[in-house]
């Protein structure tokens, strides 16, 4: 359809070209779910499958963590399309075919079961996504987001092309399923622990986890408010997604010895992508790289989750990142909204100017009990779930990182929303963001049609209901013991064996965790109701921490040598911890 729609745009009215994209991710989506419903399978392409234990083809082989990636995908840009048909004044045909491909190389990340096509994909989906960046900008400032963009996000993919070079030449092969068998049979050296650093730093830039995640607040302030949706809801998750599944397909066996030396890697850096996510957060006016910085504390909480590699950690985190991205969705389609009728998601602005949005203040504020971990959002199970491996695995200490990253972010967009759309508190004696805001639309609207606000709406309440919908937490369990057994993963994509189903048996809610999520959401009320306290009595702290706050600002600069330079940094540190497990 993305072809259909970029060969024959000139000819297609904007009405049909909307309701045949909208149609196509509807019908995605169905078919994820029928995938997500089955039992896991395996397709050869053309027939080419394996010959004396060596796979000659390429598969796809989805399990229910892969399709369940791709149902949210196609429900992400099924909101994202509904809402676009109203929002741009002009859109051209191109803006739905890139949609659509960015859609289509989701699909095929989540599903192929082969290590360079997955690679293939992961390029698909980012130059669909370089392009949708600075859509509808000629720019200077927009158009150097999304380069900034194109540029780390091309640096990871060499990472991970190099690593996957690396594994081809120990192994002869590119079914994940093959590498990770062959691999499981030798003992572990610098060759598989430099491939592992290069494909799991690759994929957690994007993942913009620190220190790769200079790029992404960038991106989300520049890109259009639909499109980021599909950034921060479902492209940041799935190179989440991509560290975890490699892991366990490809290097668990090879590396079981080092489980302990892995899983305290990654929680430092869950623990400090977090801590540097939710500060910034904190710390911004502008309301979209509020947001974007909300996402990347909250991939720090994912991280904190998986790097406990226990199935009821990766069950956690999945139901997390559902729920995360429905509850983000939806905000980023209010601050479209926002940017639709004002023309400025600043804060400090919008507290000035009479601008009739006030009534969203009510989603933004359900949205931040999400982000907030409050019962009964999917946040709040999927956190419960990670909490319980934690504890037994004496990490407990994380669950008070997570808490106060959920606090602060939670905080800072209620402060938005009590502050920008209610006109609560006093205005700060200080300029608006220096960001140059971009209109998206021609701005000046005078009402909101149904059609933008229902799906903002909407995926909020999702966000809400992903909590509440009854076995979730036990389907989530079956699904990371798939994900987990790299065994049974082997023998069902080069042996055809059949296996059996896990058992998984969800353990209750209990009253502390309810606790500590009200809790949470009431800490974070507290903080945005000091911010939005008069400053007079408080200016000698305001100077302290903008002075504390100056060289972390400065170290986001927006100056891609300095982007590719911490990427390099990271990737050194990463291995450099990496190698001493082998020596």
């Amino acid at each position: 359809m993305a072809a259909v729609l970029a060969a024959l745009g000139h000819r297609i009215p904007r009405l049909l070209a909307n309701a045949l994209s909208i149609a196509t991710a509807a019908a995605v989506g169905w078919m994820a779910v029928t995938l997500l419903l089955a039992r896991p399978l395996v397709y050869w392409f053309s027939g080419w499958a394996v010959v004396a234990g060596k796979a000659i083809g390429i598969s796809f082989a989805p399990d229910a963590a892969g399709a369940a990636m791709v149902a949210m995908a196609s429900l992400l840009t099924l909101a994202s399309l509904i809402f676009s048909s109203r929002y741009f004044d002009t859109v051209g045909t191109l803006y739905h075919s890139l949609m659509l491909v960015f859609l289509a190389a989701m699909a095929g990340f989540g599903l192929t079961g082969d290590l360079f096509n997955l690679f293939v994909f992961f390029e698909l989906m980012s130059a669909a996504a370089f392009a949708l960046c600075g859509y509808k900008s000629e720019e200077a400032g927009p158009l150097q987001g999304a380069l900034n963009f194109a540029v780390t996000n091309a640096a990871g993919a060499y990472l991970v092309l190099s690593g996957i070079g690396l594994l081809y030449g120990r192994t002869g092969a590119l079914n994940m399923a093959e590498i990770g068998r062959r691999l499981a049979e030798g003992r572990p050296d610098a060759l598989v622990t430099g491939a592992l650093t290069m494909i799991s730093c690759g994929f957690l830039v994007k993942a913009a986890v620190a220190p790769f995640h200079f790029w992404l607040a960038d991106a989300h302030a520049v890109a259009p408010a639909p499109v980021c949706v599909l950034f921060s809801g479902i492209m940041v998750p799935l190179g989440l997604y991509a560290v975890v599944r490699i892991y366990w397909a490809i290097f668990s066996g090879a590396l079981a010895g080092h489980q302990a030396d892995l899983r305290n890697l990654l929680a430092v850096i869950g623990v400090a992508t977090a801590v540097v996510g939710a500060v910034m957060c904190y710390a911004q006016r502008h309301f979209k790289r509020l947001l974007a910085f909300s996402t990347i504390s909250h991939i720090g909480i994912m991280l904190m989750g998986a790097a406990i590699l226990t199935r009821e950690g990766l069950a956690g985190t999945g139901v997390y990142a559902v729920s995360h991205g429905l509850v983000k969705g939806g905000l980023f389609l209010a601050a479209g909204i926002v940017l639709h009728r004002t023309g400025t998601v600043d804060e400090l602005e919008l507290r000035r100017m009479r601008h009739g949005v006030s009534w969203l203040a009510a989603p933004v504020f359900v949205g931040a009990a999400g982000l907030a971990e409050v019962p009964p959002f999917g946040t709040f199970r999927g956190e419960a779930l990670m909490s319980a491996s934690t504890q037994a695995l004496g990490y407990g200490w994380l669950e008070w990182v997570k808490f106060g990253a959920a606090v602060v972010t939670a905080g800072a967009v209620l402060r938005f929303a009590a502050g920008a759309l209610l006109g609560w508190g006093r205005t700060p004696d200080e300029e608006g963001h220096e960001i140059p805001e971009r209109p998206e639309t021609q701005g000046g609207h005078r009402h909101t049609p149904a059609v933008m606000w229902v799906p903002a709406t909407a995926l909020i309440v999702l966000g809400l209901l992903a909590g509440m919908v009854p076995g979730i937490t036990s389907e989530a369990e079956k699904a990371a013991a798939q994900v987990k057994d790299r065994a049974a993963y082997a023998a069902r994509v080069l042996d055809g064996a059949t296996v059996a189903a896990a058992v998984a048996t969800a353990a209750p809610v209990n009253a502390g965790e309810c606790a500590r999520g009200f809790g949470a959401l009431a800490a974070a009320v507290l903080l945005a109701f000091i911010s939005l306290r008069p400053q007079r009595k408080e200016r000698r702290l305001h100077r302290l921490w903008r002075g504390a706050m100056r060289p972390l600002r400065d170290l986001h600069s927006g100056v891609i040598p300095d982007y590719v330079t911490w990427l390099l940094l990271g990737t050194a540190l990463f291995g450099g911890a990496a190698l001493m497990w082998v020596r």
